[in-house]
């Protein structure tokens, strides 16, 4: 498949799913109001259910797969991941993966890093990049009022935008529910979710997500894997396909989620 082919079918198959198509208000869940974005989480997981190897960085998605992330990726005012991904896969959480005639052009996401401890380190290419291209957002990065005040010089020094938000959990971790309506306030209106495992076990269990993208690669990791879903989740999650269709070698998948839990 060519590249036009290839970026053609992520903007087609992401047109036809109707909470990201729409408003961004549209897809909140009732009750929710504007007290917080609309929330896509996304992830690429193996056959047997792993997003990473312990170990060592696992690249899952095919190219076009990864054209439709990228795609996603502008559509959407922020993009979060927390520490543990900066320090594992020093990512840069931008949109790279689309024609030529529309990367002059595109918005690049705003990077949201949860980081408690403010661990980022000062070298990340979400600091440096930005550094070197102006057109790349420095990274806002969450934690609690328990921060090292030192660190928070260093990293504000170095651009990037540290945002405490004091409502946490008994761990000094701030809650998602607080974390995203601190977002909200700052004009992240569609926020998607990348990971890591953390991450995204915290999210699926929050009952903040709207809509899930997940990606399938034909790939088996074994035991050395980390899940993307913990086991102890699984009872409580009913997934509602609202498209499915193959990648290049990969599967992708966009559904809501719901809680059964919270309807018996």
């Amino acid at each position: 498949m060519d590249n036009d082919a290839v970026y053609a079918h992520a903007r087609d198959f992401l047109s036809r799913v109707p909470l990201l198509s729409s408003d961004p208000e549209d897809c909140l869940r009732q009750g929710a109001g504007s007290s917080r974005p609309a929330v896509t989480l996304t992830f690429a997981q193996s056959l047997d259910g792993k997003i990473s190897r312990v170990d060592r960085r696992l690249l899952l998605s095919g190219e076009e797969s990864s054209a439709m992330t990228h795609r996603l990726r502008a559509i959407h005012d922020g993009i979060l991941v927390g520490i543990g991904t900066v320090l594992f896969d020093d990512p840069q959480l931008s949109v790279r993966l689309l024609p030529v005639s529309e990367l002059s052009d595109v918005r690049h996401p705003q990077p949201i890093v949860l980081d408690s401890k403010l661990r980022t380190p000062l070298t990340a290419r979400l600091l440096t990049g930005p550094q070197s291209n102006p057109r790349l957002h420095p990274p806002w990065i969450v934690t609690g009022p328990g921060y090292d005040r030192q660190r928070r010089v260093e990293l504000e020094r170095a651009g990037a935008r540290v945002v405490v938000v004091d409502d946490c959990d008994e761990s000094g971790h701030p809650r998602l529910t607080a974390i995203t309506a601190a977002l909200r306030r700052l004009g992240i209106r569609r926020l998607m979710v990348e990971g890591g495992a953390r991450v995204i076990q915290s999210f699926l269990e929050s009952q903040l997500v709207d809509v899930l993208i997940v990606t399938i690669a034909p790939v088996l990791v074994g035991s050395s894997g980390v899940p993307a879903v913990a086991a102890s989740a699984m009872d409580s999650l009913a997934i509602t396909p609202l498209s499915y269709e193959p990648f290049g070698r990969d599967i992708v998948m966009a559904a809501t989620i719901q809680h059964v839990s919270a309807h018996k």
